[in-house]
C-alpha cells in the first residue's frame, strides 16, 4: 500500500506524530521515553476510513470498523477475523489482526520457533 504523505506534525510536547495522506486519513504514533517498553499508538482514526482496506465494503451501523492490532488499518469483521500474538508490541495473547498481518506474524513465529529448536 502506497501512502502519499501530505503533512507531518507533532504535538506541543513532541510525543505524538501525526501524518496525513492524500485520501484524508490521519495516522498517529506515540513517542515514549522508554523505547521498546510501551506500546505505540499506530491506529488509523475511525474517521480516516469509510471502507475496509481489504475488500472495500462500506462501513455502517451494521458493518463496524475493526482495527488490525498490528498494522492499525481499518477492516470489516470478515477481513479482520484472524488472531495472533504480536511479540514486537509485547502482546502475548491472540488479538484481532488482518489476514496479511496474520500471515506475516505466523511466518515470523515459525521462523523464531525454528531458531529456538536448532
Amino acid at each position: 500500500m502506497k501512502i502519499n504523505i501530505i503533512y507531518c506534525l507533532t504535538d506541543r510536547d513532541h510525543r505524538t506524530i501525526y501524518v496525513g495522506d492524500s485520501r484524508g486519513r490521519v495516522f498517529s504514533w506515540s513517542v515514549t521515553d522508554q523505547p521498546g517498553r510501551a506500546v505505540a499508538d499506530h491506529w488509523v482514526k475511525d474517521e480516516g476510513g469509510e471502507n475496509c482496506v481489504d475488500c472495500g465494503v462500506r462501513f455502517s451501523f451494521a458493518e463496524r470498523r475493526h482495527h488490525c492490532r498490528n498494522c492499525g488499518q481499518l477492516f470489516c469483521s470478515r477481513c479482520s477475523r484472524f488472531e495472533s500474538q504480536i511479540n514486537r508490541l509485547r502482546i502475548l495473547r491472540p488479538v484481532r489482526v488482518c489476514q496479511a498481518c496474520f500471515n506475516i506474524l505466523r511466518a515470523q513465529q515459525m521462523s523464531e520457533a525454528l531458531e529456538v529448536s536448532s
